[in-house]
């Protein structure tokens, strides 16, 4: 939130014609409402994309019959667009909204529409498969977190009734975890959201002073940021663990909705956090999941990849 400049929306069509806004799958219509509660609480230009198939049509129709085949796609999609937006302006005001409808590779074309910037944040839902393991696994979820330059946000909705939010932020206690953290406090008020620090302490046993220290840093960390004015403050769970069961202990914990993590590796290629703890962690996962990287992250697609 802090670090990001602007926000992208990826919005999937509904799977049934016409295409309406009110009949968007449930992971689709919340990235997008969050998408709006984000940029609207920090002020910041967003941008709603959908990606169509490359394809608009059958082999067996004309190029006349395909032209006009996308250009109806197009018109449905950015009637849909247009009127998300009128529906959750009144949610949260951005500072600019825009929509775009490409064509193509899902995950390409959502990377793209972001550009080569850190600062640019991509939020998109999770399919309608379960858990966020078939979606991260499943190629198009693990490629955004892995090449996309800045933040992403994978959105699942809750499946109970509980109407509170909960997130878990994950700090390392260095650089990327306070990241985390900055960013984790003004995303826990747009949301009106129970904020959860979880700070793992590893190192061998664990002594009231190493407990003390541990909390001195997440309190460091926490100085930098207005976390004071959060409705429902702010929890510090220091647990002893590796942190990959220490997150997903604080998650069965507060039953979270969502999970900000930390990447360490500043290409892309090898694991997100220190010891590939992203990648044990999110098989286990059924919430949320946001991952922060770390400065000077340069994703690993080629230069003519964002020419096209």
């Amino acid at each position: 939130m802090s670090f990001s400049r602007r926000i992208v929306v990826g919005v999937e069509m509904p799977k049934s014609r016409p295409w309406k806004a009110e009949n968007l799958c449930g992971p689709s219509r919340m990235a997008v409402l969050h998408a709006f509660q984000a940029a609207g609480s920090s002020r910041l230009p967003l941008t709603l994309v959908t990606v169509l198939p490359a394809s608009a049509g059958s082999w067996l129709k004309t190029p006349e019959e395909l032209e006009r085949v996308a250009a109806s796609d197009r018109a449905e999609a950015e009637s849909v667009l247009k009127e998300l937006c009128r529906k959750y302006a009144s949610e949260a005001s951005a500072s600019s909204t825009e929509i775009r409808i490409m064509r193509g590779s899902a995950w390409e074309e959502l990377i793209r529409s972001v550009g080569n910037r850190p600062d640019s944040m991509l939020i998109c839902g999770t399919r309608d498969e379960g858990t966020v393991r078939r979606v991260v696994f499943g190629s198009t979820g693990l490629k955004l977190l892995r090449l996309a330059p800045g933040t992403v946000w994978l959105v699942k909705p809750r499946e109970d009734d509980n109407d509170s939010t909960d997130i878990i932020a994950a700090t390392d206690g260095g650089s990327v975890g306070a990241d985390v953290i900055v960013t984790a406090v003004p995303l826990a008020k747009s949301l009106n959201a129970r904020l959860h620090i979880v700070h793992a302490v590893d190192n061998g046993p664990v002594t009231p002073e190493a407990l003390l220290q541990a909390e001195a840093v997440v309190q460091q960390q926490l100085a930098n940021t207005d976390y004071r004015t959060l409705p429902f403050g702010v929890k510090v769970l220091i647990k002893s663990g590796s942190p990959d069961q220490c997150i997903l202990d604080a998650v069965k914990e507060v039953n979270a909705d969502l999970v900000v993590l930390g990447t360490s590796s500043k290409t892309g290629v090898s694991g997100l956090l220190p010891g590939s703890t992203v990648e044990r962690l999110l098989p286990e996962l059924s919430c949320s999941v946001m991952a922060i990287k770390p400065e000077g992250f340069r994703s690993m697609l080629p230069a003519d990849f964002w020419t096209h």
